[in-house]
């Protein structure tokens, strides 16, 4: 019978024990500094909601200004004059990022969907090869924290 790795010699196992609980105490510790509190435990989920507002920074011009995306969609010319369609939800999947404009669960906590939007922002805007006019994409978020006074973000992802 092969033997196992952890089958270890009475001299390595208080290393290997000391080592081992390093690493939980590591991540443990690592957790609760994270947005998502990846490795962290929390005994009850928060209720806090939040409702995404999805806008773009376009030019027009010569002038900026910031156009709202209704429906999550919208649609744009390439330097060639061929039209194209960008949905948010086609590239944002998630849920509770894919819907727009109306209040949903902030599951993980309200840091956490934060974070995981300014990706999510990010990724899209990086993706828009096609659209000549978006120099940003903008998410104004409204914000309720476990039932408490509500609150306002205001992400942007460029795209340059």
């Amino acid at each position: 019978m092969p033997r196992s790795l952890l089958n270890l010699s009475p001299r390595l196992r208080p290393a290997f024990f000391c080592l081992y609980l390093a690493a939980q105490l590591f991540l443990l510790f690592r957790a609760q500094k994270s947005p998502d509190l990846l490795f962290g435990f929390q005994m009850f989920n928060a209720s806090s909601q939040l409702k995404i507002s999805l806008f773009r920074k376009v030019t027009r011009r010569g002038r900026s200004r910031v156009v709202p995306v209704h429906d999550g969609s919208w649609e744009t010319k390439d330097r060639s004059g061929t039209r194209h369609t960008h949905r948010w939800q086609d590239r944002v999947r998630y849920p509770n990022l894919a819907t727009l404009d109306q209040f949903v669960h902030a599951s993980y906590g309200l840091e956490a969907q934060l974070f995981r939007l300014q990706f999510a922002l990010r990724d899209f805007a990086l993706q828009l090869s096609n659209d000549e006019e978006t120099e940003a994409l903008i998410a104004e978020v409204d914000t309720l924290k476990n039932g408490r006074e509500a609150g306002h973000v205001r992400l942007q992802a460029d795209r340059r």
